[in-house]
This record gives C-alpha cells, sequence and structure tokens, in this order.
C-alpha cells in the first residue's frame, strides 16, 4: 500500500512565473522507499500537442544534509517524442519556492532553466485512486525520449537532494 499525494507546481521562464499558477497538478503515489510515480496535467496555455498535457513523473523524497529538511526532485516525462523530459528538484519543501526546473539538453544532461515551486499534500488513502494512477501512469512510452533511463535513475533524484547545498 502506498500514500497518495496531491502535487502542484509552476515554473519560472524568461523571469516571469507561468499562468496560471499552479501551471501544473496531478497525483503521485509514494511507496516506502519514498520513490514514487504519477501523473499530472499541464494548465499553461501554450501550443502544445494534445498528447503533451499529460506528463508522467517519477521521483523521489529525501532529507537534504544541509538542514535536515525533506526535498523532493523528480523527472516529468511526455509521450510527445518532440518534448524532452525536465527535471525538477526542491532541496526544501517548507520552502515551496525553493526549488528549479531543468530540461534534458541534447548534450544527454539537464540544463537549468530556471526557479520552480512545488507542494505536495498527502491524501487519505485509496485503492481505488492508487489503481487508477497506476493505470494512467503505465500508458507512459518507456521507448522514446530517454523515458526508461530516467526511470532507472530514480537513485539521481535522492541524491540531489540528499547532498544540496
Amino acid at each position: 500500500m502506498g500514500r497518495i499525494f496531491s502535487i502542484t507546481g509552476n515554473f519560472m521562464q524568461y523571469g516571469q512565473w507561468s499562468e496560471p499558477d499552479p501551471s501544473f497538478s496531478g497525483k503521485i503515489v509514494v511507496n516506502e522507499e519514498d520513490e514514487f510515480y504519477g501523473i499530472c496535467e499541464e494548465l499553461y496555455r501554450s501550443s502544445m500537442s494534445d498528447i503533451n498535457r499529460t506528463r508522467y513523473i517519477a521521483g523521489a523524497f529525501a532529507k537534504n544534509n544541509r538542514n535536515g529538511w525533506q526535498g523532493i526532485a523528480f523527472y516529468k516525462m511526455s509521450n510527445d517524442p518532440v518534448q524532452a523530459p525536465l527535471m525538477y528538484f526542491t532541496p526544501d519543501l517548507t520552502n515551496s519556492e525553493s526549488g528549479t526546473w531543468a530540461a534534458l539538453s541534447i548534450f544527454g544532461y539537464f540544463q537549468e532553466q530556471g526557479r520552480s515551486k512545488i507542494i505536495v499534500k498527502e491524501e487519505a488513502y485509496s485503492k481505488e485512486v492508487e489503481d487508477n494512477i497506476k493505470a494512467e501512469y503505465d500508458a507512459l512510452n518507456k521507448d522514446i525520449n530517454g523515458n526508461n533511463e530516467l526511470l532507472e535513475q530514480i537513485h539521481c533524484c535522492k541524491d540531489m537532494i540528499i547532498h544540496a547545498r
């Protein structure tokens, strides 16, 4: 049995916070190792394809060594083959605006794009909700955009949080 959280977030691009705030909203299932998977919907206006509106997220929670507070890091993936994966990193969830977001570059590393804010709230557990999240998440195409490789590197999310400065 996992725990269920709602997750919302926003990102800054070109010095401006995206509108609306939050710019994405979703649900995640967290296991006993504080690793999670889930889905979210992009809420901001853009010319993105309909398939790109649904994003698949996978990552982890951990306590950072800087002050011992819990942080979050996760990959945001898409089934749109032209949408590069993103990474969100917030070392201290008590300061929701302490995060950054990055896009996967053509050189194979995440390049920071700007600030981000992430808010997570635990919800009452429901097997039905967990099953629904899993069913939606299972639609992720792991064969494109390096998605499968990212899913094999969830430990990197934990390492980033633990070693945050």
